[in-house]
Formats: C-alpha cells, structure tokens, sequence
C-alpha cells in the first residue's frame, strides 16, 4: 500500500505537506476528504483533521509539521530543516503556520451565518496575519537566500493563502517578499498544488 495522505481542497497545512512530498519525491497517493462528514478518519486520527497521513506500513501521522518532519527524515535527500540554523528555520516555520492558522480562523469566522459572525474576532484575526506578514518581510532576505528548505516552503503557501482566502494588500507593504515569492511559487511543487 503506498502512503496515503487524506487532505483538504484547501488546506494551508494539507498543500504544505504535498509541496513537502513532492520537493523530496516522495510518492504519495492524496485523497480529497470533506473532513466534517469523514467519519472513517476518527479510527485512525481521533482530531479528525486533515491532514493525516497514513504510511505504507500503516502507521497513521498527523499534524502537518509532523508529516513535514517525518518526509524529511525518510527521503534521503537534503535535509529541509537543516541542522546549523536550525532554530532560526523553526522560528519563521511557525510563524509562517501562525499566518496559515490565523487566515483559517478567519475564514471559518467569515462563512458564519449572520448574527453568529464576531467583527471583532475578524478584525483581530486580520490584524494578527498583518503582523506577521510584515515581520515576514523582514525575513525576505534570509528567505531568499535560503533555497528549497522548510521555513521557504511554509512562507510561500501561507502567503498564497493569504492572497487566496483574505486579502493581496500585503504585497504593496512587502515589496521584498512579494519580489522573492514571484520567483519560488513559480516551482513545479508549488504551481501544481495551488487552490483555485
């Protein structure tokens, strides 16, 4: 049985592990799932979340920096959280997934019906992906001196989530970013995983 990752049409954090497979040539069979009726997942991933991956030996891993780390660790390829720096990639990986979190929560909040939709709570949420994007800009430099490495591939898809479920105003404030992600989401990896 090949590995089997249940995924999300959308999902930041789904297409964060798909980029992560494909860039280490890991072959992984994707299933699209509507997590809220896919009952089947609770026996193998009691949060019932996406994404979940299931291995060709059956073992179940969740969540996506789990799988992230796990690809990395089975590829045999460079490593994409490399040793020597390794906190600083850690650090711009979760802010890069506070960015994707925050956006989710967003939207999640957005699709409420009338009367349950909190303004304040989108408002809070808008302003924390602001935040976060911008500190990102700071970090453009290291990101694009940084190849095909983990912090790069988070940064880039929540970025593209951001432009896809919020708003593209970031790139007039973050010229540097907005420059090095014209460049890396041209990768087959990312061009081939990008919601539409």
């Amino acid at each position: 049985m090949p590995h089997v990752l249940y995924n999300g049409t959308t999902s930041p954090f789904g297409r964060m592990t798909r980029v992560v497979g494909i860039e280490l040539g890991i072959p992984v069979e994707e299933r699209q799932i509507d997590v809220y009726t896919a009952e089947f997942l609770d026996t193998i991933n009691p949060l019932r979340q996406i994404p979940t991956l299931e291995t060709e030996s059956g073992e179940v891993l969740y969540d996506s920096r789990v799988i992230c780390r796990w690809f990395d660790s089975v590829s045999g390829r460079a490593k994409l959280i490399p040793a020597g720096n390794q906190w600083e990639v850690e650090r711009r990986w979760a802010l890069a997934i506070g960015v994707m979190e925050a956006g989710l929560q967003r939207r999640m909040e957005v699709v409420r019906p009338d009367g349950e939709k909190s303004g304040a709570q989108i408002t809070k949420l808008e302003a924390r992906i602001d935040r976060a994007v911008d500190r990102l800009e700071h970090e453009a430099p290291a990101l694009r001196d940084a190849g095909v490495r983990m912090d790069a591939v988070a940064t880039a898809v929540a970025l593209e989530y951001t432009d896809f479920r919020y708003t593209r105003d970031w790139r007039a404030r973050c010229p540097l970013l907005e420059a090095w992600l014209a460049t890396f989401g041209a990768r087959p990896s990312l061009v081939q995983t990008r919601p539409h």
